[in-house]
């Protein structure tokens, strides 16, 4: 897909995991070889970001499946939405070839039909966990406001999710056990999970839940049943910089809702 801006075609490519993101598979082609990495016209590959790890999967092509083991989202447009940092608009999506298929990529031309792929399980605890982070966020919040402003980073991992946070007095051992009281408390009520975009725009997307909003482009569940409980801890970082880590030993996986685009 290209877009005209001021006279120059800027690459983007088309995002299905926006457009339905229990897609798994598609048909598409190659829009340019780079020296370790494809770049597709469209994919259902999530790149790395919001915090959330990328997917993995394999990219079929007529000169052999290639593995990989990374997507990255490069060049975009800043969201210039109240709310929205350090997301960006279009952009293109880089697939991080696995190190033993490299010398695979001289045979690969631009307009080679391809077919990729993403790891399912891996998608869904992806999903699963950022869903749950947003409610270890949403109750630290509430018990300390302030935080929304002095959040300076997250992680979402397969099986955990964690934020860091500048702050004036480390979170109490009581404070710890009320975040995760607040959190479990907002998972309990099971009620659906927003995830639309705002404007129109594909890639400024909110997360909604029970009047709480969080920008936010990553996957999500559509309702919190499947986290289970949360279980909350804190971890020092140094002198003003606290973590919050949640995990949730009693989540399930539903493989059941992921299909394959069928050529």
């Amino acid at each position: 897909m290209n877009t005209l801006l001021n006279n120059e075609v800027l690459r983007s490519t088309e995002k299905l995991y926006y457009q339905d993101q229990y897609l798994t598979s598609t048909t598409t082609q190659i829009t340019r070889v780079h020296a370790d990495a494809l770049e597709l016209d469209s994919t259902v590959a999530y790149p790395e970001g919001g915090g959330q790890e990328a997917d993995h999967g394999t990219i079929e092509l007529p000169i052999g499946t290639l593995r990989f083991i990374w997507a990255k989202k490069l060049y975009g447009t800043p969201i210039r939405l109240e709310g929205f940092k350090g997301g960006k608009l279009g952009g293109i999506i880089l697939h991080m070839i696995h190190p033993d298929d490299l010398h695979l990529l001289e045979q690969v031309t631009v307009h080679m039909p391809a077919r990729v792929s993403i790891d399912a399980l891996r998608r869904d605890r992806l999903t699963l966990s950022h869903s749950a982070s947003h409610f270890l966020y949403a109750a630290a919040v509430q018990l300390r406001q302030e935080l929304e402003q002095w959040t300076i980073g997250c992680h979402i991992k397969e099986d955990g999710a964690r934020f860091d946070f500048l702050v004036e007095e480390s979170f109490s051992a009581e404070e710890v056990r009320e975040i995760e009281r607040l959190a479990n408390e907002l998972i309990a009520h099971d009620d659906v999970i927003g995830n639309t975009a705002v404007q129109g725009l594909e890639d400024a997307r909110l997360w909604s839940y029970r009047g709480i909003e969080i920008p936010c482009g990553g996957t999500h569940l559509q309702s919190p049943q499947r986290i289970g409980r949360l279980s909350v801890r804190r971890k020092r970082l140094g002198k003003s910089k606290e973590r919050l880590i949640c995990e949730f030993p009693e989540a399930s996986t539903d493989l059941s809702i992921y299909r394959e685009q069928h050529a």
